[in-house]
């Protein structure tokens, strides 16, 4: 029989439960910011905390946990650590085949000013990677860029991780919001809805990105010296994030709003320049832009490489050719994990109540079917043979013991029985629906009611798309580039082997990282600490965006925080009596802060900057930054909630 997960272990008490659940947090925030301790041995640390945790006080069995954790750390090699080692490697390329310098030289041509070469290389053009790439890509590639063109390593990795906050809730053409729409039930009306509710939020915190990364690297003098270009930035990106979000959908806002925005600031530019440049302290000071004696041709060779990552990106991303590569795509379900865990089993004393819920909303459906329409009539007939089996289900759970979860085999055949009749009915009730006979919302009630007694095994099964995946988008990108640098094939493989070196404790601490995420989700952890949250009452609208930036800080992705804890933000806020729109977009335009502080992020902008070994710092410096963005997110929800309602579509 599956194992049950429980969500108050400790006496019942949920409070104590999530307190216990956030322990292995805990301990990665004191070996980063206090013991700076490096991140590929406080990963591992963290994960064998929670391991201890989830058997010792969750009861998961032992073998569950490992199962667990190594499926954790498989996704985290792949894909999420493979697209980061591709794009590594592309830039290696470029520098291998003496392009970085030109490309160094075309920006400074722009501008010598570090100031403005962070708002083009940080904000910009990594919003653009943001927005066609995604999942770690941007930071790597803007602060290897950054690195390359003279900035401090340290500078380089902070103001990328800060910078991208703006694009990452529309990163990788929209998966992150399109994923949430999935958790929340919604169709094409919904997702659009859901899009322009966090185009209403996140640009307020996009406007003010530029200025804040800028105040950061130089203070509030050297700041206001550059204003026109920040104002420019933030406005424009802001604007168009917004503008896209609300009427194009969830998929292009990064994409339109970066392109806007570096044009915004090349035209500016041509026309405009500080009275000062600014550069860092360990450089010469020079007053202008950087002459450099490179043709168009060679500028645009230098670039080159980049121009056919976002080709390549996008291809990718197109349906139908995503489709047939998905063809050759192997799915390996973990052995001893897959369906070996159940979750939302509820005590069988709650499950006789949930039952008479469900027999009232049958009643109401077989009331409303017309026995005239034989569609209808075949609704009325499922819903009498759903009936009977609640009533078979009813002697299950009369009698079994009502003070705890249990699993018997008689009771998941029942839950079975019904949910396989369950489904045969939302077949029928999807033909009804497209054929117009009934509106959609008449069953929502009712499925809701239906589902809500069933308890679902947890499936876990390794997905490898090596032709689909985004990894091998970049990893073609960069095949291309080294013919593009002329770079010869000897040389690649020395590239790559060296990449692969250099790349060897990230690896360590995204897989270790991703393993601690999964094990802890198995046994039941997150979603304690989840619960935990729903506690706040009115202040529950203020809080959703820390829940968001806790699922970021715990996968690095805005798309698994989304999916971690979409269904809870939307089933508190009705709960709560708020529009669950609201909530579940600030899943999102909260997680966004996260991903500065996830350990995953920082090891790749160190990996990408040269600072392995110094993520313990980077993270002392990003978290009071994510803390504070994050509040002010949090203030804009409350705001939207009880002050400003009609921003809600």
């Amino acid at each position: 029989m599956p194992w049950i997960q429980s969500y108050t272990p400790l006496g019942g008490s949920l409070a104590m439960s999530a307190l216990v659940a956030a322990i292995p947090l805990a301990v990665i925030f004191i070996c980063l910011a206090v013991f700076k301790m490096k991140a590929h041995k406080a990963g591992p640390l963290a994960v064998l905390v929670a391991v201890g945790i989830a058997v010792g006080v969750w009861q998961m069995p032992p073998k569950l946990a490992g199962h667990a954790t190594l499926h954790g750390a498989a996704f985290g090699l792949f894909p999420v650590f493979y697209i980061v080692v591709t794009t590594i490697l592309l830039y290696n390329i470029t520098v291998k085949g003496g392009q970085f310098e030109i490309i160094r030289a075309s920006l400074a041509g722009l501008t010598g000013d570090r100031r403005l070469q962070a708002l083009l290389i940080a904000f910009c053009f990594g919003a653009f990677i943001e927005g066609a790439a995604g999942f770690g890509t941007p930071v790597a590639i803007a602060g290897a860029t950054l690195v390359g063109l003279g900035f401090r390593p340290f500078y380089a990795a902070s103001v990328c991780l800060i910078a991208n906050t703006a694009p990452v809730a529309f990163g990788a053409i929209g998966i992150p919001v399109v994923a949430l729409a999935g958790v929340m039930g919604y169709d094409d009306t919904g997702l659009m809805k859901l899009s322009t509710m966090v185009g209403r939020q996140l640009p307020f915190v996009s406007v003010f990105i530029p200025f804040y990364v800028i105040m950061i690297m130089v203070g509030w003098k050297k700041t206001i010296e550059v204003l026109p270009a920040i104002v420019v930035c933030g406005v424009t990106f802001a604007l168009a994030q917004w503008g896209c979000a609300s009427y194009l959908g969830p998929y292009l806002p990064d994409i339109i709003a970066s392109l806007a925005t570096l044009a915004a600031l090349v035209i500016l530019l041509k026309v405009w320049q500080p009275k000062t440049v600014w550069t860092f302290d360990h450089e010469p000071e020079f007053a202008g832009r950087e002459n450099h004696h490179y043709t168009a041709g060679e500028v645009f060779r230098a670039w080159a490489p980049y121009l056919v990552l976002t080709v390549m990106v996008l291809l990718w991303g197109i349906p139908s050719l995503k489709a047939s590569l998905d063809s050759s795509k192997v799915a390996i379900p973990v052995a001893g994990l897959d369906k070996a865990i159940a979750k939302n089993v509820c005590k069988p004393e709650d499950g006789i109540k949930k039952i008479a819920l469900v027999k009232e909303q049958i009643g109401r459906q077989a009331a409303l079917c017309d026995a005239t329409d034989p569609r209808q009539a075949a609704v009325a007939s499922g819903l009498n043979d759903l009936l009977a089996l609640e009533d078979k289900l009813l002697v299950v759970e009369q009698a079994l013991p009502g003070q705890a979860p249990v699993l018997t085999a008689e009771r998941q055949a029942a839950f079975k029985a019904v949910e396989k009749k369950h489904k045969e009915l939302q077949k029928l009730e999807k033909v009804l629906v497209e054929a117009k006979s009934v509106e959609k919302e008449r069953f929502k009630a009712f499925d809701k009611a239906v589902s809500g007694q069933l308890p679902a095994e947890v499936a876990a099964v390794f997905t490898f798309n090596f032709m689909s995946a985004a990894g091998t988008a970049i990893l073609i990108a960069a095949i291309l580039s080294a013919l593009i640098c002329g770079v010869g094939v000897a040389d690649f493989l020395g590239v790559l082997g060296k990449t692969l070196f250099d790349m060897r404790y990230p690896a360590v601490t995204v897989a270790s990282v991703v393993g601690l995420a999964f094990v802890m989700n198995n046994s039941g952890m997150t979603t304690s600490m989840g619960m935990a949250f729903t506690k706040a009452g009115v202040f529950f609208p203020f809080l959703s965006p820390f829940l968001g930036m806790l699922g970021v800080f715990l996968t690095g992705s805005d798309t698994s925080s989304n999916v971690l804890f979409g269904g809870l933000q939307k089933v508190t806020a009705e709960q709560l009596g708020v529009n669950p729109l609201l909530t579940c977009a600030a899943n999102t335009s909260g997680g966004v802060m996260g991903k500065m502080i996830s350990p995953q992020s920082i090891a790749v902008a160190c990996a990408a900057t040269g600072l392995v070994g110094e993520e313990g710092n980077l993270f002392r410096f990003t978290v009071k930054h994510a803390l504070f963005l994050t509040a002010v997110m949090g203030g804009i929800v409350a705001l939207q909630a009880y002050v400003v309602p009609w921003m809600i579509p």
